[in-house]
Protein backbone atom coordinates (compact mmCIF):
# COMPACT_ATOMS: atom_id res chain seq x y z
CA UNK A 1 0.00 0.00 0.00
CA UNK A 2 1.34 3.33 -0.82
CA UNK A 3 2.21 5.84 1.97
CA UNK A 4 0.69 8.93 2.06
CA UNK A 5 3.95 11.11 0.76
CA UNK A 6 3.41 8.55 -2.74
CA UNK A 7 0.36 9.38 -3.00
CA UNK A 8 0.53 12.90 -3.24
CA UNK A 9 3.45 12.57 -5.19
CA UNK A 10 1.16 10.31 -7.65
CA UNK A 11 -1.75 13.42 -7.33
CA UNK A 12 0.62 16.24 -8.13
CA UNK A 13 2.15 14.20 -11.14
CA UNK A 14 -1.29 13.78 -12.62
CA UNK A 15 -1.82 18.07 -11.99
CA UNK A 16 0.99 18.88 -13.67
CA UNK A 17 0.05 16.65 -16.96
CA UNK A 18 -3.45 18.35 -16.68
CA UNK A 19 -3.57 21.87 -18.93
CA UNK A 20 -5.50 25.14 -17.46
CA UNK A 21 -8.30 24.15 -19.35
CA UNK A 22 -8.48 20.90 -18.14
CA UNK A 23 -8.27 21.85 -14.65
CA UNK A 24 -11.06 24.53 -14.69
CA UNK A 25 -12.76 21.12 -16.18
CA UNK A 26 -13.02 19.76 -12.73
CA UNK A 27 -16.10 19.67 -11.29
CA UNK A 28 -17.01 19.13 -8.08
CA UNK A 29 -16.83 19.29 -4.13
CA UNK A 30 -13.48 19.36 -1.88
CA UNK A 31 -12.82 16.16 -3.18
CA UNK A 32 -11.65 15.07 0.90
CA UNK A 33 -14.84 16.04 1.74
CA UNK A 34 -16.90 13.92 -0.78
CA UNK A 35 -14.73 11.28 -0.38
CA UNK A 36 -15.31 10.91 3.19
CA UNK A 37 -19.09 11.56 2.86
CA UNK A 38 -19.16 8.40 0.86
CA UNK A 39 -17.41 6.43 3.39
CA UNK A 40 -19.65 7.89 6.21
CA UNK A 41 -22.86 7.08 4.28
CA UNK A 42 -21.55 3.93 3.08
CA UNK A 43 -20.72 3.03 6.80
CA UNK A 44 -24.67 4.40 8.02
CA UNK A 45 -25.38 1.26 5.32
CA UNK A 46 -26.43 3.56 2.19
CA UNK A 47 -25.71 2.03 -1.05
CA UNK A 48 -22.95 3.97 -2.36
CA UNK A 49 -19.13 3.15 -2.89
CA UNK A 50 -17.26 3.97 -0.10
CA UNK A 51 -14.35 6.55 -2.13
CA UNK A 52 -11.00 7.59 -1.34
CA UNK A 53 -9.59 11.28 -1.73
CA UNK A 54 -7.67 9.99 -4.91
CA UNK A 55 -10.72 8.33 -6.55
CA UNK A 56 -12.59 11.76 -6.25
CA UNK A 57 -9.69 13.73 -7.18
CA UNK A 58 -10.50 12.17 -10.83
CA UNK A 59 -13.42 12.99 -13.22
CA UNK A 60 -15.68 11.22 -13.81
CA UNK A 61 -15.22 9.43 -10.66
CA UNK A 62 -15.75 12.70 -8.55
CA UNK A 63 -19.13 13.34 -10.52
CA UNK A 64 -20.34 10.31 -9.72
CA UNK A 65 -19.36 10.30 -6.07
CA UNK A 66 -20.63 14.03 -5.83
CA UNK A 67 -24.39 13.07 -7.34
CA UNK A 68 -24.19 9.66 -5.26
CA UNK A 69 -23.57 12.17 -1.92
CA UNK A 70 -26.21 14.44 -3.35
CA UNK A 71 -28.90 12.22 -3.90
CA UNK A 72 -28.67 10.62 -0.87
CA UNK A 73 -28.89 13.70 1.97
CA UNK A 74 -31.28 15.10 -0.62
CA UNK A 75 -34.08 12.40 1.15
CA UNK A 76 -33.66 14.04 3.69
CA UNK A 77 -33.89 17.98 3.38
CA UNK A 78 -30.16 18.59 3.00
CA UNK A 79 -28.94 20.07 -0.18
CA UNK A 80 -24.41 19.84 -0.53
CA UNK A 81 -22.65 22.63 -2.03
CA UNK A 82 -19.57 20.69 -2.97
CA UNK A 83 -17.31 23.11 -4.14
CA UNK A 84 -14.09 22.73 -5.62
CA UNK A 85 -10.75 23.83 -4.31
CA UNK A 86 -9.79 24.63 -0.58
CA UNK A 87 -13.06 25.57 1.06
CA UNK A 88 -14.82 22.63 2.56
CA UNK A 89 -18.29 21.23 1.60
CA UNK A 90 -21.28 23.08 3.03
CA UNK A 91 -24.45 21.48 4.30
CA UNK A 92 -28.00 23.32 4.16
CA UNK A 93 -31.46 22.69 5.76
CA UNK A 94 -34.63 24.64 5.28
CA UNK A 95 -32.63 27.12 3.70
CA UNK A 96 -30.17 27.75 6.48
CA UNK A 97 -26.50 26.25 6.58
CA UNK A 98 -25.50 23.70 9.22
CA UNK A 99 -22.71 22.17 10.09
CA UNK A 100 -21.84 18.54 8.82
CA UNK A 101 -22.01 17.04 11.96
CA UNK A 102 -25.59 18.25 12.35
CA UNK A 103 -26.55 17.23 8.25
CA UNK A 104 -25.36 13.48 9.32
CA UNK A 105 -26.60 13.76 12.55
CA UNK A 106 -30.16 14.42 10.91
CA UNK A 107 -29.76 11.82 8.34
CA UNK A 108 -28.76 9.26 11.19
CA UNK A 109 -32.03 10.23 13.18
CA UNK A 110 -34.26 9.58 10.32
CA UNK A 111 -32.66 5.95 9.44
CA UNK A 112 -31.90 5.21 12.91
CA UNK A 113 -28.79 4.48 12.96
CA UNK A 114 -25.56 5.72 15.10
CA UNK A 115 -24.02 8.76 13.81
CA UNK A 116 -20.98 7.10 12.02
CA UNK A 117 -17.20 8.67 12.23
CA UNK A 118 -16.65 11.81 10.62
CA UNK A 119 -13.32 12.27 9.26
CA UNK A 120 -11.57 14.31 6.59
Amino acid sequence: MATREEKIKNINAGLELMSDEELDQVAGGTYNNTAADTRALHEMGFDIKSRSAGDCFWMPTNNEAQSDVAKIFSKYGISVDQSWGAVSNKYYRKGKEISRQQAFQAVADAVGKPLPELGY
